[in-house]
């Protein structure tokens, strides 16, 4: 009977060769069905008690030898990116033994390609609570990070340096910097970008010449607002290599929030070449002007680039242009076309909408935001002063009699920007309501596309929506020129009050563009008229606001 037995085991064990030769041949499919047919007919065996013991350790040794071939094949596909047959495979040895560790992190690394990083994620929490270890902890910190479950990834971490017991070396450092990089973005709590720093700063201390290390700590100092680490750091980095034009244009804005403005002048023209490539400058063989050539006899071609703001703030140097050249014209944006054509300097304009720029005849070109740097301005001569654009004078007595003919404080409001830029600027219209506390006022809106529902903030004071009307600048600068006061966040409407002296509030968030540079003093530097505001604390817009209504009660009282 026994011998009986174990003659029918060795008939069905032949059959194990039968699914290994078909996974040999990456006959997966199939390999995996005889498999199936092989431990059906084990499991038939197995209710002899004779073969009990024999049929399971074979049902054993054949899920092992079946899992060997399934892992070899998976990480096959997964090196040739065959990730659709390689996360099948990993799926069935998962469904065959759910503590096989080394196929989870494999799993996870191929989840993690295919996008699935929430499925990851589970995994990697089962994986690093079943086995404790230091490593799966770990990567539980990293697929929590990808999932931005940023707290979470910090603690994991932590939890993996406690169980490994060793010191932090420059990778440990780095991973937890980013960690809590990443938490500012979405806490904005000062407390965070600090940790962050100083965790950049350690992985730098123990590799003070690796150039990754250095470029965290330039992004987390500039954060945290420590300006003159940051340079440091870039000086440090320029003596480890040079620098690319993107690193250039981050080392330029650095100078800037120091206040020096002939070093941001200088680095800034780092942006040169793609504004060339996006805009077309290159379609013009005249050469560029630096502030080095004699122009006295010739026409200098002045292109507008980036924001309207831009090229209002530097439409305020071209009287100094007009003196050092024979001819001036300026090549601007078709909605500010109207506001600058009439002009009493002398020069030209033309809008790039109605003329394209090389067929403008001219010697010499500059883009508009390389004026500080051809007329070699510093901080003490960088300011435009304010009051020289005129708005004209009919339209400004037409919107006169429509909107500002009342005996109130006439204060206009701009707290939205470019929808496409960022949105740190702008101020939520609820936190406008603020403003109430001013007696006696009227408000004009000059946002574009704002909801007239929304304005319900203002709730004593009343605000006229007037910015759907505008079809230009000169409209919206004629308007404003009634205003007795502006109060503006980062946009375009700052500039344009600043260049027509219009006593303006500027309103900046606790990170504000670089391009402000100073705004410690009682004015923004480029504009003697507009008093900076910044934010203690990120989107901290009521202390900010509330600080505005004083100073305006301040006015009112002849203060």
């Amino acid at each position: 009977m026994y011998y009986f037995s174990m003659n029918n085991f060795l008939k069905v064990q032949l059959n194990r060769a039968c699914y290994v030769s078909l996974l040999k041949a990456n006959e997966i499919v199939k390999g995996i069905e005889e498999y199936r047919v092989y431990i059906r007919k084990l499991n038939l065996l197995s209710i002899n008690p004779f073969l009990f013991i024999k049929c399971f350790e074979e049902k054993k040794k054949a899920k092992s030898i079946l899992i060997e071939k399934l892992e070899a094949a998976a990480e096959k596909y997964q090196k040739e990116d065959n990730l659709f047959e390689a996360q099948k495979l990993y799926k069935i040895i998962y469904e065959l033994d759910s503590k096989n560790y080394k196929n989870i992190k494999n799993y996870i690394s191929c989840l993690e390609k295919l996008g699935q990083l929430d499925i990851a994620l589970v995994l990697a929490e089962k994986l690093a609570k079943s086995t404790k270890k230091p490593d799966n902890y770990k990567l539980l910190a990293d697929m929590q990070f990808k999932n931005n479950l940023h707290v979470k990834s910090i603690i994991s971490y932590d939890k993996a340096m406690e169980l490994a017991k060793t010191p932090y070396d420059v990778n440990d450092y780095t991973k937890m910097g980013c960690y809590y990089f990443n938490l500012y973005g979405e806490s904005k709590q000062p407390k965070d970008i600090k940790n962050s720093f100083e965790y950049f700063k350690k992985a730098l201390q123990k590799e003070p010449n690796n150039k990754a290390c250095i470029k965290n700590l330039i992004s987390a100092a500039g954060k945290a607002k420590y300006f003159e680490v940051q340079h440091e750091c870039w000086e440090k980095y320029l003596e480890l290599g040079e620098m690319d034009k993107e690193e250039e244009f981050s080392y330029a804005a650095n100078y800037m929030l120091r206040g020096d403005v002939e070093n941001w002048a200088k680095h800034y023209e780092s942006r040169y070449e793609n504004l060339q490539k996006a805009s077309g400058y290159l379609s013009t063989s005249k050469p560029r002007y630096d502030g080095s050539q004699d122009i006295s006899d010739k026409t200098l071609l002045v292109f507008s680039e980036q924001g309207f703001g831009d090229t209002i703030l530097m439409y305020g140097y071209l009287k100094r242009l007009v003196k050092i050249a024979k001819k001036v014209i300026f090549h601007v944006q078709d909605p500010l076309y109207e506001l600058f054509k009439n002009n009493d300097l002398g020069i030209e304009v033309y809008s790039s909408k109605l003329v394209k720029h090389d067929s403008i005849d001219h010697d010499y070109f500059i883009l508009c935001m390389s004026i500080p740097k051809a007329l070699k301005l510093n901080k003490q001569t960088v300011s435009v002063e304010g009051g020289y654009l005129k708005p004209d004078k009919e339209l400004v007595e037409k919107y006169r009699q429509e909107y500002f003919n009342n005996d109130k404080l006439k204060i206009g409001v701009a707290f939205l920007g470019n929808p496409k830029g960022p949105l740190q600027r702008d101020i939520p219209i609820k936190k406008l309501a603020i403003l109430d506390k001013i007696k006696n006022a009227q408000f004009y809106c000059f946002s574009k596309d704002v909801d007239d529902k929304s304005l319900k903030a203002f709730r004593k004071n009343k605000i006229i929506n007037i910015a759907p009307q505008f079809e230009n600048f000169a409209q919206t600068a004629a308007a404003m020129e009634n205003v007795d006061i502006m109060i503006a966040s980062d946009n375009g409407m700052l500039n344009l009050a600043g260049a027509i002296g219009k006593k303006t509030f500027g309103m900046f968030n606790y990170h504000y563009e670089f391009r402000w540079y100073d705004l410690t003093g009682e004015d923004c530097g480029w504009f003697k008229n507009v008093k900076p505001i910044v934010n203690n604390e990120f989107d901290d817009w009521e202390i900010s606001l509330l600080k505005v209504v004083d100073e305006i009660n301040k006015i009112k009282k002849g203060g």
